[in-house]
Formats: C-alpha cells, sequence, structure tokens
C-alpha cells in the first residue's frame, strides 16, 4: 500500500516494502521532483533508521539537510507488521 504525504510544496509517495534485510521492513520514499528515493528501515518495535546510503538510495535533492520526511504513521504500523512477520518467520 501506497501512502501520500505533502510537504512544501512537494508530493512524496511512501512504499512500504519486504526488503531483503532480515527482522525489519522498508519504507521506500519517492517525491514529485527530487531525482533519488529515499529509504526508511522499520523494526520490530516500530522504530526508524534512515538508510539513505544503501546503493540505489539517497538524499533529498529538496531538503537543505537533505533528510526525507518521516513516513505517515499507518507507513510505519504496516511495516511493523512486516518487520514482526519477518522476525517470526527467521527465529
Amino acid at each position: 500500500m501506497a501512502y501520500m504525504l505533502r510537504r512544501k510544496g512537494h508530493t512524496y509517495i511512501y512504499q512500504v516494502d519486504y526488503g531483503e534485510e532480515a527482522s525489519v521492513a522498508r519504507v521506500i520514499v519517492r517525491s514529485d521532483a527530487a531525482g533519488t528515493e529515499g529509504l526508511f528501515l522499520v523494526k520490530q518495535d516500530g522504530s526508524l533508521e534512515p538508510a539513505g546510503d544503501k546503493p540505489g538510495f539517497g538524499a533529498n535533492t529538496l531538503s537543505r539537510d537533505g533528510l526525507w520526511p518521516t513516513p505517515p504513521r499507518e507507513a510505519i504500523a504496516d511495516a511493523r507488521v512486516i518487520a514482526q512477520q519477518k522476525s517470526h518467520m527467521a527465529g
């Protein structure tokens, strides 16, 4: 499922993804104008870790500090469920 957020005149789309990392889920963020995609890793407890240093992902060129806006709560909740499922499957 995708979630949308408007911030400072730009639209950000957040896509919850299973990902290849163990015990975490991905939230991939794209914008209407930035040339790169952002990445957040969501742990089983719902905590976020920005992961723009992974291959294929980068800084937000629309923001002075390069940070992507935090995903909506609903996206984090969906990703948390995936992370919990992955953790149970690994154990």
